[in-house]
């Protein structure tokens, strides 16, 4: 009889240490792995942030594209920002190419699309170096149209990229691997 209360013995403590054994390497793995799960978390958390952050600047730069006017003698109408100045004009370019500088962050065809508003502004640089001093509204009304298309594809783009934004796969795929070329002028 003691010698089967001692093999029993045994063999609950054996169990009792193979158990707890069995269940501390358990907890440490799923430890381990709900750790990853919450550093991955935060880690998507700040990804967001920034994309956030880079169409909170585009959408601005959208809303600028935004206000027209109509001018009253040809009732023809243009963008505010050829309403100002020369100077005007450049602050806006230079604020979409800060934009475009967030393109790490943003869809690529949401950056081809910014890529195709500023080749028309560019290509406009032409004009406007030839109106030295003159009025810069009738640039607005020659290009009225395209800006107003180019920025329609924008936003467009912005607005299906913001119903997408937390998907990070599809994002990833979403990036060229190809060279950008940015135009710019030198004031």
């Amino acid at each position: 009889m003691i010698d089967f209360i001692v093999k029993n013995s045994n063999l609950i403590l054996t169990s009792t240490i193979l158990s707890g054994l069995v269940s501390a390497i358990v907890s440490a793995v799923v430890s381990l792995w709900l750790k990853n799960l919450d550093f991955k978390n935060e880690y998507y958390k700040k990804i967001l942030d920034k994309r956030l952050e880079a169409y909170s600047f585009l959408e601005r730069q959208i809303a600028v594209l935004k206000s027209s006017s109509v001018d009253e003698l040809d009732t023809k109408p243009y963008h505010l920002i050829f309403e100002y100045s020369r100077d005007k004009f450049f602050e806006f370019q230079n604020n979409l190419i800060v934009a475009m500088a967030y393109g790490l962050w943003i869809n690529d065809s949401t950056v081809q699309s910014m890529e195709k508003l500023n080749d028309l502004f560019f290509y406009m640089l032409g004009d406007i170096q030839k109106e030295h001093g003159s009025d810069y509204t009738e640039i607005g009304k020659k290009h009225y149209k395209e800006i107003v298309k180019t920025r329609n594809e924008l936003e467009e783009n912005v607005r299906k990229d913001l119903l997408n934004l937390y998907d990070f796969k599809k994002f990833d795929k979403s990036k060229n691997k190809g060279v950008r070329i940015l135009r710019i002028e030198k004031q």
